[in-house]
């Protein structure tokens, strides 16, 4: 198994879906902030229709620009066109004015990763880990970083462990396990944690190709 291609081509599989942590709704509010978005703004996003979400987000935030709530979904809006610099100034921005949920983090580290901006990315985790030690999605995307950038190996599974063991359903933890271990030539840790993967997630037939893999030596 090498670190090489497999891996660039399962990450950019993995961050093409970066959205799984959702959009908040219109109601999710900070604590301490009476923030709330706009609702027709974001039922648009929901819809698929996000040029109309960014222009009503925009016209929002007009009338309401401290609203870090409404910049926090105008970045996300811009990320699901694939336009990530804009994404992540919201998301900064947002943060300036004390917008610190979970999603916020992950969003903005896996946002860094598209360009590749891994320092960044690691940054963002980071700081999604310390203000929510219990976050499983950030830990997993800090580990997702290190793996990343290659010489974190021991960082990296260190986070994916921690992630694992917040949240021992979470697939991707292991998957990712699982390959950090064949790169490393552990191969017997890397087949344990796809069969753990697998009596939780029989159907996930990439983990079934790469544990046969390793089993016939491939």
């Amino acid at each position: 198994m090498v670190r090489g291609s497999l891996l660039l081509l399962l990450l950019a599989a993995l961050l093409a879906g970066a959205a799984c942590s959702g959009i908040p709704t219109a109601g999710d509010t900070q604590p301490r902030k009476p923030w709330t978005c706009d609702r027709e703004a974001d039922e648009a996003f929901r819809l698929g229709e996000y040029e109309r979400s960014i222009l009503l987000h925009e016209g929002f935030l007009e009338k309401d620009p401290a609203n870090a709530l409404a910049l926090y979904h105008l970045g996300y809006a811009f990320g699901r066109k694939g336009d990530h610099e804009r994404e992540v100034a919201f998301y900064e921005r947002a943060l300036d004015l004390g917008f610190t949920k979970e999603n916020l983090f992950f969003n903005l580290g896996m946002a860094y990763g598209e360009m590749n901006r891994i320092d960044r990315a690691i940054e963002a985790f980071r700081r999604g880990v310390e203000a929510h030690p219990h976050s499983a999605d950030n830990h997993f995307g800090l580990a997702l970083a290190y793996q990343r950038r290659g010489t974190d190996d021991d960082l990296a599974e260190k986070m994916f462990l921690r992630a694992i063991e917040l949240e021992p359903a979470l697939p991707e933890a292991r998957f990712y396990l699982s390959i950090l271990y064949a790169d490393r030539g552990h191969f017997s840790k890397a087949a344990d944690q796809l069969r753990k993967l697998l009596e939780a997630d029989p159907g996930n037939q990439a983990a079934r190709d790469m544990l046969e893999r390793i089993e016939k030596g491939d």
